[in-house]
């Protein structure tokens, strides 16, 4: 068994430290750090967040910690004032910390990082206030000014962000994420595709394997979407640690009219594609939150992601979802290894979704 040191350390270090306690005064504060440096759609989540606060709060400097990989995608943000880049865990905890350090924070809002580093990072890097909800499990709950608050089961995850937004006064609800894309994403996407095309994307890949659906019923759905219109084309997307599963699947479709272009593009590319179609059809995985912020339409197909929990508030966009039991108890969920729950969504079932969305 591996011993976490700085984990330990930190333990005795900041046990009995404190924070301020004293109500918020937003006129007093500067500097905000919203920290999500996590996964793409867990940033995504965050953006209604970074619209409200600029909005009601245009004198506030915003500082947000994101994760290298995905960063690129929130750049052009115009809420966002500045950037500084963490992956998480250990490596690079002190130097960030250092860069940090010199935006003179105030105030942190823990959004989306993870612990047991993000707690101990905002306290050093001096922010008086520290807010983070769920917090109930959090070993160093301590050091954040908001109450033990524990997670609400199925809680749609803009819901929860927006509750650490009430204690610095603002109430609005906003569900509805963004991306701001730049000319220069859709450079190499124009090349590819056509204006007289209908294109739908399949996604087929997902971040755990229990949330992938099996390559037999994306074929049969592909061949299903195929015959139904002549002017539709289907789009294979996919990161480049997927292209193996899409070279699969193309084979497998062995139609012209199936372009497959996971991997072709860098991050942004990724997402102007994405903007581009008619309509994605997916895993509950990081490319529905981006189809979501760029107004594309969805079909997500789940049983251990939750509809609750993930999908789309977004009421001028059609967002389908498609909802299983799970069928193991208990359930692997990341460790799962044979994925038998999602043999119960069916090609004809994901297909009369699609014809919604045409």
């Amino acid at each position: 068994m591996k011993i976490d040191l700085p984990r330990l350390f930190f333990r005795w270090f900041l046990k009995g430290k404190s924070v301020s306690k004293k109500e918020i005064d937003i006129k007093k504060i500067d500097n905000i750090l919203i920290m999500s440096n996590t996964a793409i759609g867990d940033t995504l989540f965050a953006t209604p967040a970074l619209r409200l606060i600029k909005e009601q709060y245009p004198h506030v400097k915003i500082t947000a910690l994101l994760n290298p990989n995905n960063y690129q995608l929130f750049k052009t943000n115009p809420f966002i004032d500045d950037v500084i880049l963490y992956r998480g865990k250990w490596r690079n905890f002190l130097q960030t910390i250092v860069k940090l350090k010199n935006c003179k924070i105030n105030l942190t809002f823990i959004l989306h990082s993870n612990e047991p580093q993000a707690t101990p990072m905002a306290y050093l890097i001096g922010s008086k206030y520290i807010i983070k909800i769920p917090n109930n499990a959090n070993e160093f709950k301590h050091l954040h000014f908001n109450k033990t608050t524990p997670r609400v089961a199925g809680e749609y995850a803009i819901e929860n962000q927006l509750k650490q937004l009430k204690y610095i006064g603002i109430d609005s609800v906003n569900f509805n994420m963004e991306l701001f894309p730049a000319e220069s994403w859709y450079q190499d996407v124009v090349k590819v595709i056509q204006d007289d095309i209908i294109y739908v994307g399949l996604q087929v890949g997902a971040t755990t394997r229990n949330r992938m659906w099996f390559e037999e019923n994306w074929s049969k759905l592909a061949s299903l979407i195929l015959t139904h219109k002549e002017n539709i084309n289907i789009i294979l997307t996919g990161s480049p640690a997927e292209v193996k599963l899409t070279d699969s699947l193309e084979k497998s479709i062995n139609n012209k009219r199936v372009l497959n272009l996971a991997g072709k593009f860098d991050i942004c590319g990724a997402a102007a594609l994405i903007d581009k179609l008619a309509v994605l059809i997916t895993p509950d995985t990081g490319p529905l939150h981006i189809a979501a912020a760029l107004k594309t339409p969805t079909i997500t197909i789940s049983v251990t992601g939750l509809e609750s929990g993930s999908k789309p508030r977004d009421s001028a966009v059609n967002h389908q979802y498609i909802q299983k039991p799970k069928t193991c108890n208990p359930c692997l969920d990341r460790q799962c290894i044979y994925q038998k729950c999602m043999w119960q969504i069916t090609p004809k079932e994901v297909f009369e979704a699609f014809k919604k969305s045409i």
